[in-house]
C-alpha cells in the first residue's frame, strides 16, 4: 500500500490540460453512488474502465481521492476538498454552455432601439409585450430620438434599429447613396388630423376642410426637426389656397397639444395623437384626401444579429 501511495507523487501542472471534465464527472458519480459498481451503472460505462479512469486522475493530480480500505467507499480529506471544487467547475461549465446556447438562440443579450412618438402611441406597447413574452431575458434599450438622430446613430452602429416615418428615410437616401445599407419594414400607415382647442367654433363638425382654416393661427413642428412633416403641412395648406400662419413652433407633440389646449392656435398632427387623450383638445378629420404617413422600422442590413432577427420576426407577426 505504501508503494502505491508513493507512486502518486505530485505532477507539475503542465499536464493539467490532459484532465477532462468527464474525469471530474466520473469521480463525483463514484462519490454520489457510494462505489464504483453503482457509479458505472449510472454512467452506463464499464466498471473496469471507470476504475482505470479514476486511478489515472489520481495519478495526474498527485493524491488519492478515495480511501479504498473503507466500506462503503469514502473520500479522503484531500479528495473531499477537490471534489467540492470540481462540482463548482462542472456547474460553471454547464452554466457557460447554457448561456452560450441561449445567446446563440437570441434568448439573452441587448438590443438598442430608437423610437419616435408615433410608434410609441401606436404599435410599440404590443411589440414590446409580444417580444418580452418570448424573450424575457433580452434587454431592450429604448431611446426617444428624432428621425434624423436615429438615422445618424444607425449609420454609426449606435442603434440596432429605429422606428420613424418613411419619408425621412427616403429623403436621406436620395441625398446619400452610402445609406443603401439601411433597409426597412412597414409597420403602419396613418393620416393627419386637425387638432383644435375644445372650445373652438369648429368642434361641432366631424370633419373640416383645410380651406376653412385659412385664418387660423397654427402651432407646428420646426423645420429643423421634422422638415418633411412641416413641408407636407405647408404643401397641403398651399393646395387649399393659403400659407399657414405659424404663431408658435414646438418640437414635441406633448408641447403642441398643451399650446393648443391653451388656446394659442390649432395644429395638424399624425393621427396617433388621438391615443393621448389630452384634455382641452379635440381631434377632427380632414375633409378630402389627407396625406398618408407610413411608419417603418429601419436597420442596417449588414448588422443583423440573431436577437435582431427575433425582434423583426415579432414585428412582422404584428404588422
Amino acid at each position: 500500500m505504501l508503494k502505491k501511495q508513493e507512486s502518486l507523487a505530485p505532477h507539475k501542472w503542465s499536464n493539467w490540460d490532459e484532465i477532462e471534465l468527464r474525469h471530474l464527472k466520473y469521480a463525483i458519480a463514484v462519490t454520489q453512488k457510494q462505489g464504483f459498481t453503482n457509479a458505472a451503472a449510472y454512467l452506463e460505462i464499464d466498471q473496469g474502465f471507470l476504475s482505470k479512469q479514476i486511478k489515472w486522475l489520481e495519478k495526474k493530480i498527485g493524491f488519492q481521492l478515495f480511501d479504498r480500505n473503507q466500506r462503503p467507499l469514502k473520500l479522503t480529506n484531500a479528495g473531499n476538498e477537490f471534489l467540492q471544487e470540481a462540482r463548482q467547475i462542472l456547474n460553471q461549465a454547464e452554466r457557460a454552455i447554457e448561456l452560450g446556447q441561449r445567446l446563440s438562440r437570441g434568448e439573452r443579450g441587448r438590443l438598442s432601439i430608437g423610437i419616435n412618438t408615433s410608434i410609441a402611441n401606436t404599435k410599440l406597447p404590443d411589440i414590446l409585450r409580444a417580444f418580452h413574452e418570448k424573450f424575457p431575458d433580452v434587454e431592450l434599450v429604448l431611446q426617444e430620438l428624432a428621425s434624423y438622430d436615429q438615422i445618424e446613430k444607425l449609420r454609426k452602429q449606435q442603434l440596432d434599429l429605429g422606428f420613424f416615418h418613411l419619408h425621412n428615410l427616403q429623403n436621406i437616401k436620395s441625398n446619400n447613396n452610402d445609406d443603401d445599407v439601411l433597409t426597412f419594414m412597414p409597420i403602419l400607415q396613418e393620416s393627419l388630423v386637425i387638432v383644435l382647442p375644445e372650445n373652438h367654433r369648429f368642434v361641432r363638425r366631424t370633419s373640416i376642410s383645410l380651406a376653412a382654416l385659412a385664418n387660423e393661427q397654427f402651432i407646428l413642428p420646426p423645420h429643423n426637426l421634422l422638415h418633411n412633416l412641416r413641408d407636407q403641412i405647408n404643401s397641403l395648406c398651399v393646395d387649399a389656397g393659403f400659407q399657414p400662419k405659424v404663431r408658435q413652433e414646438a418640437a414635441w407633440i406633448s408641447t403642441v397639444l398643451s399650446l393648443v389646449a391653451g388656446g394659442m392656435g390649432i395644429s395638424l398632427l399624425p393621427a396617433n395623437v388621438q391615443n393621448l387623450q389630452r384634455s382641452g383638445v379635440v381631434y377632427r378629420s380632414i375633409q378630402g384626401q389627407s396625406p398618408v404617413l407610413e411608419i417603418v422600422t429601419v436597420w442596417r442590413s449588414d448588422r443583423v444579429s440573431i436577437i435582431l432577427q427575433n425582434f423583426l420576426e415579432v414585428i412582422g407577426n404584428l404588422a
